[in-house]
């Protein structure tokens, strides 16, 4: 039996062999194509985006009741810790740290105002 069947079978050896050129040209193209799409994904930009928003779901799962701070969720939270100090010690993240910092800043000044706004008016009345 041979080794190629099928419709590889009926082809020429340089008939195959310009197939296989043209199919490993194609991988190759899509590699480089990929290595790109990752690279612009990790940046620290897209970085910090990913790690604000799993800091708020833990945030929020933690505080969502008093029973669950009360029992600690260390382990939870640990390797998430981690990550964040490693990140937090390389030099390039430092601006997006404070800018984090700072969008964080203002949306709490706003929930803050916004609730002692609402907090008046309901006095008021």
């Amino acid at each position: 039996m041979n080794r190629h069947s099928g419709l590889d079978s009926r082809l020429s050896t340089a008939e195959r062999k310009q197939k296989l050129l043209q199919e490993g040209a194609a991988f190759r193209a899509d590699m480089v194509i990929s290595r790109n799409i990752v690279r612009a994904n990790l940046n620290s930009k897209s970085l910090a985006t990913i790690l604000l928003g799993r800091m708020t779901g833990i945030a929020s799962s933690i505080f969502s009741s008093p029973v669950k701070l009360r029992a600690g969720n260390l382990p939870a939270v640990l390797p998430l810790l981690l990550t964040g100090a490693s990140w937090l010690s390389k030099r390039c993240t430092r601006k997006s740290l404070l800018i984090g910092v700072a969008l964080l800043t203002a949306i709490g000044g706003a929930a803050f105002i916004s609730s002692r706004n609402n907090k008046a008016t309901t006095d008021d009345e």
